[in-house]
């Protein structure tokens, strides 16, 4: 699954550059086929390569639109990429992959296999690990186990306490936790979470959801910082699947104190305190899903002496940012993308 094209595309707008793609099938231990796709500059010898990982119920979309690629800006600036879908995400689904039973799937064998075949196609060559959402926490996980292959860390909006600073999402966590709890029919549960669904219904209703009087603290981007076409292709093509089971992980973490396993029996704190990698953590001042509360702690507790938090808004008059919109906002080709670009770069070995 290797088949190379040479492919042109955007980065923003009307910007655009020329790149060779290439899919490549990769199989974990526990045999779940999964995908990744690889970009690399046409005209250059890549500088590093980096893996995009993408967030709960998300996919490859996350990184890269028809309209405005942050993947496409990394190319153009020497990097190579590669792309993931976790298991039931996407390509990955598409191949064959079953939806994850637990939390733990993605850790112990969809990154393991994704970072032994990336090392394999670059050479051993350190990679950049960029994680939004989910995919920043899944670092706080197994950063420490791969430190030898990392140049660094970047978590955009990645939550390490879930629900802390929004007291709707905690009610929803333990409304949430409290009806599984009732819940009679066990064997019953359904197997997927369908958060495609959930986007089709957004994409309706984005004359109230994306309107700057809209107010109730669950919008994943703050109104009126992504221009509609791309907003709308964000939520219909980025939002994808997971499994049922997840979803209740993430209500029983939102209702802890503790990052820890499904099973109650991995803290993950221990993890993030032996992670030595240089970390970027990066949030949205009005980002109502993952609000800064929710990230502080992972900094506080990350072992690296090179590590930076930055909060973005206010850079102009009433600029806000929110979840998704720091990766596909208006504004980020402008503000986020070089910054993180910047950080990357000075830490080129």
């Amino acid at each position: 699954m290797r088949n190379t094209q040479t492919r042109t595309g955007i980065i923003d707008r009307d910007e655009t550059l020329t790149y060779c793609r290439s899919l490549h099938a990769v199989t974990t231990t526990d045999g779940m086929n999964l995908v990744m796709i690889r970009k690399t500059p046409i005209d250059r010898k890549p500088i590093a390569p980096v893996m995009l990982v993408h967030g709960l119920g998300q996919n490859r979309y996350t990184w890269t639109l028809t309209r405005r690629s942050f993947e496409n800006y990394l190319i153009a600036n020497g990097f190579e990429t590669f792309n993931i879908e976790l298991r039931g995400h996407g390509l990955s689904r598409a191949n064959g992959s079953a939806y994850p039973a637990v939390f733990e799937s993605y850790l112990f064998y969809d990154m393991p296999a994704f970072f032994k075949a990336i090392g394999r196609l670059t050479g051993g060559q350190k990679l950049y690990y960029i994680g939004h959402s989910l995919g920043g926490s899944i670092a706080y996980c197994i950063g420490s186990r791969f430190r030898d292959q990392l140049a660094g860390i970047i978590s955009i909006g990645g939550p390490y306490s879930m629900a802390k600073g929004n007291r709707l999402l905690k009610t929803i966590a333990h409304t949430g936790v409290t009806l599984g709890r009732w819940y009679p029919f066990r064997r019953l549960q359904p197997e997927v979470f369908y958060i495609d669904y959930i986007g089709v219904l957004a994409s309706l209703g984005l004359g109230v959801l994306d309107h700057n009087w809209y107010r109730l603290p669950l919008q994943i981007w703050h109104p009126g910082s992504i221009e509609r076409d791309i907003l709308h292709e964000r939520i219909t093509k980025g939002f994808d699947r997971t499994s049922f089971n997840v979803i209740k992980f993430f209500f029983k973490w939102g209702t802890r104190k503790k990052f820890i396993s499904s099973d109650g029996c991995i803290d993950f704190e221990k993890n993030i305190a032996q992670l030595t990698s240089p970390i970027l953590f990066i949030n949205g001042d009005r980002d109502y899903a993952v609000p800064v509360a929710s990230v502080s702690e992972a900094y506080e507790k990350a072992a690296t002496k090179d590590k930076i938090f930055k909060t973005f808004g206010g850079e102009q008059a009433g600029m806000h940012w929110g979840h998704i919109d720091l990766i596909i906002g208006r504004h980020a080709p402008a503000i986020t993308w070089p910054y993180v670009l910047a950080w990357m770069k000075k830490r080129l070995s």
